[in-house]
C-alpha cells in the first residue's frame, strides 16, 4: 500500500483515468459554453504535470490537489473571458463612436455595387491570395508585414500579390467596370 508515498509523474495517468470524469463534471457545471469543459480538464492535468509539487502530494490527497488546480484553471478561464469581453465592448464602442461621428468607411466613397462585385472577385481567389489582398488593401499592412504575418518569404508575397492584382484587374476589365 502506498498511502504515504508521493505522487510520481506516472501516477498522473492513473489520476487522469480516475479523476477526469469528476473534473469534467466540475467544469461543465461552472462554465458556459459547457464545451469548454474538456479543454479545462486538459489544462488542469497539464498544470498538474508541470507542477513542482506533484512529487510531494500524497495519493490520498491527489483528488483534492487536482481540484485545487482545477479551481485555479477555472479562475484563469473566467478572468480571460472577462478581459476578452471587456476588449470586445471597447472595440464595439469605438467603432460605434466612429460611425456616429461620421467616420468614413473606405467603401463609402465608391459605388456599393462595384464594391460588392470586387468583394465577390476577391472571394474567388485562392485562400492565400485572398488573404494577401485583404491584409494589404483592407487592413493596410505592407507587403513585408504580410510576409511576417503569413510566415512566407517577401518575394512570395510580392509575386502572389502582383498576380492576384492582375487577375482582379483582368476580371474588372472583362466585366466593363474599369477600362
Amino acid at each position: 500500500m502506498r498511502d504515504n508515498a508521493a505522487v510520481v509523474p506516472g501516477d498522473l495517468a492513473d489520476a487522469f483515468r480516475q479523476e477526469a470524469p469528476g473534473l469534467l463534471g466540475f467544469f461543465v457545471r461552472r462554465v458556459s459554453p459547457p464545451e469548454d469543459a474538456a479543454d479545462l480538464v486538459s489544462e488542469t492535468f497539464l498544470a498538474a504535470w508541470r507542477s513542482k509539487q506533484r512529487d510531494a502530494v500524497a495519493p490520498d490527497l491527489r483528488r483534492a490537489w487536482l481540484f485545487g488546480i482545477a479551481r485555479k484553471v477555472l479562475s484563469q478561464y473566467r478572468r480571460g473571458r472577462r478581459r476578452r469581453s471587456a476588449l470586445s465592448e471597447r472595440v464595439r464602442a469605438s467603432v460605434g463612436a466612429d460611425l456616429a461621428t461620421g467616420g468614413v468607411h473606405p467603401s463609402d466613397e465608391f459605388d456599393p455595387e462595384l464594391v460588392e462585385h470586387v468583394r465577390e472577385l476577391v472571394r474567388c481567389l485562392s485562400p492565400l491570395d485572398r488573404e494577401i489582398i485583404e491584409l494589404v488593401y483592407w487592413e493596410g499592412f505592407t507587403q513585408e508585414e504580410v510576409a511576417t504575418i503569413l510566415g512566407k518569404p517577401s518575394a512570395t508575397i510580392r509575386s502572389r500579390l502582383s498576380r492576384a492584382r492582375a487577375v482582379l484587374r483582368n476580371q474588372l476589365e472583362e466585366s466593363g467596370d474599369i477600362s
